[in-house]
């Protein structure tokens, strides 16, 4: 009798255990990461159709796909990054994301303050315990584009206008102008760095002017600004290459391409990577073999053999045997 009654309790402390097991797995586990917030502090409107859209198409993937709460602030002036930072921080949000380079001194200065958030900065160059860049490899794609325009361009003047001259944003244009000469080596490539990345009228003012030197085929990277440059060369009916989305549908027989970033991909990834607990305060980069960086669809614009150089090129930068060169700043006048 004894026997039975002991072996009883020891069946009922094996279900005891058990149920508790239960309560802390999987199940425990995701009601923990739904618990979690994540902001995320832009420095332009989500509507640009580019770069800030791109971040807020992510951030949506974020909630929706993981189930966590997400809050936002668009179109932040620089002069309220700290402040902005400093409220979510507050505030107790778990992951803070900053898009963009110019959030990395802010994100550095915050951070150590609030040890158990992490900070993520899209474009960066800053880490920390808690503090991570998402790089995306602009030079890559960018690169693709110069391929695209060098072969397509009729006068052997193209164009590439950046929005602000951060180390990111130069190596794209640089990187442009690379794929450009590797392929034409006579071609001519004009580049304009117009100090915003939101006033369309200064990307269409910067375009036209190039346009009127001859150029043929501009490509930005220049977010809202962009929009601009898109317009001038559709009205001059010359060729551009956007950024950020696919924009041909800004001007159907315009845009011959475009370079893309997902940020989408990069921010659920980096997310991801927290809730694994994997995360690492370094700089995080994603090439064209993350699919992070890419190339837009032709939309018929471009002939068959232009296509398959690229898709040749696409191929020999990802296994190496084409480098594309990385500058940080703009070759002097």
């Amino acid at each position: 009798m004894k026997t039975l009654q002991r072996f009883v309790r020891v069946v009922g402390f094996v279900l005891l255990v058990a149920t508790f097991l239960t309560a802390c797995g999987p199940q425990a586990q995701e009601t923990q990461k739904r618990s979690l917030r994540v902001a995320l502090i832009l420095p332009g409107s989500i509507s640009d159709q580019s770069f800030n859209a791109a971040a807020y198409e992510g951030l949506m993937a974020i909630r929706d796909e993981l189930g966590l709460e997400v809050s936002y602030s668009e179109a932040v002036p620089v002069a309220e990054f700290d402040e902005t930072y400093r409220s979510y921080s507050e505030k107790g949000y778990d992951i803070i994301i900053g898009h963009g380079f110019e959030f990395g001194e802010p994100a550095a200065k915050i951070a150590p303050e609030f040890p158990h958030t992490y900070y993520l900065v899209t474009n960066g160059n800053v880490t920390g315990p808690n503090l991570a860049s998402l790089e995306p490899v602009f030079e890559e794609a960018a690169y693709l584009a110069g391929v695209v325009a060098g072969l397509m361009t009729r006068s052997n003047k193209v164009g590439a206008i950046g929005g602000m001259s951060f180390p990111i944003i130069v190596r794209g244009i640089e990187g442009f102008r690379a794929g450009a000469e590797a392929v034409n080596p006579g071609v001519q490539v004009t580049t304009t760095y117009i100090g915003t990345l939101d006033d369309v009228a200064r990307g269409k003012e910067a375009a036209l002017a190039q346009i009127s030197t001859g150029v043929d085929v501009i490509f930005h990277i220049a977010d809202a600004a962009g929009v601009g440059v898109i317009q001038a060369c559709e009205e001059q009916k010359v060729y551009a290459i956007g950024f950020g989305f696919d924009q041909n549908p800004l001007a159907p027989q315009t845009v011959l391409t475009s370079f893309t970033v997902s940020y989408r991909t990069l921010l659920l990834e980096a997310v991801r990577r927290i809730l694994a607990g994997q995360f690492e305060g370094t700089i995080q980069r994603y090439g064209l073999a993350t699919g992070v960086v890419d190339l837009a669809p032709y939309h018929g614009l471009v002939p068959d053999e232009v296509a398959k150089r690229v898709e040749q090129i696409r191929q020999d930068i990802i296994s190496g045997r084409v480098t594309v060169p990385r500058i940080d700043t703009p070759p002097s006048p």
